[in-house]
């Protein structure tokens, strides 16, 4: 099953703001590279704001952000909890869970629908600790 990332307002402000106004002063400047490297900027963060999803098999959940994907083994996670935590990371919002696996594995994600979601891992292992 496929959960979309929550997408805060304020932080889709602050990447597509001095993106679309670089594109923009790009378009009229004279040189070829610097709108060729604007045009690269602008599609690689339109890569990761609209291709940043989260997908759960029978086993693995898949954490996709643009290009970069990480698979976790449903059966490693100890423990999801809520969390505010702005560390770089798959998730377009604030609104976080993080997810601990394996040995010291840790991931901040947002999905739109957190409760379907945890729901959804704890019928594929209900040995996970959750605090949200």
């Amino acid at each position: 099953m496929r959960f979309n990332s929550k997408k805060d307002l304020w932080l889709g402000l602050l990447i597509w703001i001095p993106i679309g106004g670089g594109f923009i002063d790009s378009l009229m400047s004279e040189g070829w590279l610097i709108k060729i490297l604007m045009l690269a900027t602008a599609i690689f963060a339109g890569w990761i704001w609209f291709g940043t999803s989260y997908y759960i098999s029978e086993e693995i959940l898949i954490i996709k952000c643009g290009p970069f994907s990480e698979k976790i083994s449903i059966k490693d996670i100890k423990s999801i909890k809520k969390t505010r935590n702005p560390l770089s990371s798959a998730a377009l919002s604030i609104n976080r869970i993080e997810i601990r696996y394996g040995f010291s594995g840790m991931t901040l994600i947002s999905p739109k629908d957190k409760e379907q979601f945890v729901g959804l891992i704890l019928q594929k292992n209900n040995n996970i600790d959750i605090k949200i």
